[in-house]
């Protein structure tokens, strides 16, 4: 596909209610109790990933800028942000927004797109200030994005042109996806040319990420119709890019299915009510932490990853074995929390949805804090007098596996409910997904990084 639409997934409401039971996620004010679903505060992100170990150190973003490209916009960004900050203690936020081609005005019931590009705008500038509170959040804004077709590359290309000549060793978070077969090879001129603003980035000590994806290795073409075989999404298998992969972060409880996915559908399709079937399958215990490839099935989501049809491996990574990379760019590079069931709290007020506190997971959660962290790691690198860490891959493929938690198979749940994540095949979809091994796989590349052991080991790199 040409889709230039937000890879976010956003927890569904029917969960949200007052339950007789211990909840499974109570939100801030205005107070919301979701039954099964949990979510996440910044204090349980920076715990579960030692983000809280670095901003004791006092590294928190100071004199730092991240860059986010998303189309549209939001019309309430600055507001939520500062509503989001302000609950949970941040600091005041500092936020620029610019719209290249001027303020869209905002008409939730003809554009669609403009409602689900405000979530995304508002997950990533609010996760980004979480990640690094003290660091300058840049909003770059291009609209219109076309949703089905090539239209909107121009648009896109011009926010991420001024991204790169105009924020010199800053991270820039792309949360927008097109499947490669909507390309004609690498050379397509369309690819060329986002390449031309990648490689100038590069040049400018800049680090670039871009979401893996959340359909696992099934993704559709501009007719929406699935590919028959496994495909990864572009502008993550761009060597120039750092592919951000999702994880399923169960942290202070653990997941504890009953029954299979394929008896909650059928419990659905039976029309029980939906928390009577959530019941069953999204059972939890209290406590523990633990960290698998992200593959929801009650959601028909997963984690982008695979073998790239367009590039080739590239020289950072030949120490991945050649049987996984088939000769190809293997994605993700590493990954972070993409979950649903397990989201990161975003608040909201714009026209078009539901006004207060959403869980909200996607792929597109992973890009904007892993810029972030690097945001914290060019300020580690300015007190010792280095420059940015600019191109990211070369060096993250230095960087030791202690660095990263390794995410290996899972089994949640026990007798006849018990399931093994092990792969990112989207439920349903028929497409072989690739496997969750040991060390750097097609999944969650290196895994998700022990934040305070991967910001120093970038800062202590010359």
């Amino acid at each position: 596909m040409l889709e230039f639409a937000p890879l976010i997934a956003v927890a569904p409401d029917e969960d949200q209610a007052t339950v007789a039971t211990a909840a499974a996620c109570t939100t801030p004010a205005p107070t919301i109790q979701s039954a099964f679903i949990h979510c996440y505060r910044p204090a349980d992100i920076y715990a579960a990933y030692r983000v809280d170990a670095v901003h004791q150190a006092g590294i928190t973003g100071a004199g730092q800028t991240i860059v986010i490209v998303d189309s549209y916009g939001s019309p309430t960004a600055l507001h939520d942000l500062q509503f989001f900050s302000s609950t949970f203690g941040l600091p005041q936020p500092d936020l620029t927004i610019i719209y290249p081609d001027g303020a869209p005005p905002f008409n939730n019931s003809v554009n669609g797109a403009q409602v689900n590009w405000a979530f995304e705008t508002s997950l990533d500038v609010q996760w980004a200030h979480a990640i690094a509170p003290d660091a300058k959040i840049v909003l770059i804004a291009p609209v219109p994005a076309e949703t089905e077709g090539v239209q909107g590359f121009p648009n896109m290309l011009k926010g991420e042109e001024i991204a790169a000549d105009n924020f010199p060793g800053s991270p820039i978070s792309q949360s927008f996806a097109a499947t490669e077969q909507s390309f004609h090879g690498a050379g397509d001129p369309q690819v060329q040319r986002f390449d031309d603003v990648y490689r100038q980035a590069a040049a400018n000590g800049m680090t670039v990420f871009g979401s893996s994806g959340d359909t696992g290795t099934a993704n559709v073409d501009k007719q929406r119709r699935t590919f028959p075989f496994p495909t990864v999404n572009w502008p993550s298998s761009d060597p120039l890019v750092t592919s951000a992969g999702g994880t399923w972060l169960q942290f202070g409880w653990r997941w504890r299915p009953t029954v299979q996915a394929s008896d909650y559908f059928a419990c659905l399709e039976a029309g029980h009510p939906v928390n009577t079937c959530r019941a069953q399958y999204l059972s939890f215990v209290p406590g523990g932490r633990s960290e698998a490839v992200w593959k929801e099935d009650w959601d028909l989501i997963a984690t982008g990853g695979g073998r790239s049809a367009l590039f080739a491996p590239p020289a950072f990574q030949s120490g991945i074995s050649q049987p996984v990379l088939h000769g190809r760019r293997g994605i993700p590079d590493l990954a972070w929390n993409a979950a649903v069931n397990g989201g990161v709290l975003v608040f909201t007020s714009f026209p078009g949805t539901r006004v207060g506190w959403h869980t909200v997971g996607g792929t597109s959660a992973s890009s904007p804090q892993l810029a972030a962290l690097i945001a914290l790691t060019n300020q580690m690198r300015a007190h010792a007098g280095k420059g940015p860490v600019g191109y990211l891959n070369p060096r993250l493929y230095h960087l030791p596996a202690s660095d990263f938690t390794d995410i290996v198979p899972l089994t949640f749940g026990a007798g006849a409910g018990a399931t093994t994540l092990n792969s990112n095949a989207e439920y349903g979809a028929g497409i072989p997904g690739m496997p969750t091994t040991a060390g750097w796989d097609l999944t969650t590349g290196f895994g998700s990084p022990r934040a305070d052991d991967f910001v120093l080991d970038l800062a202590l790199q010359p």
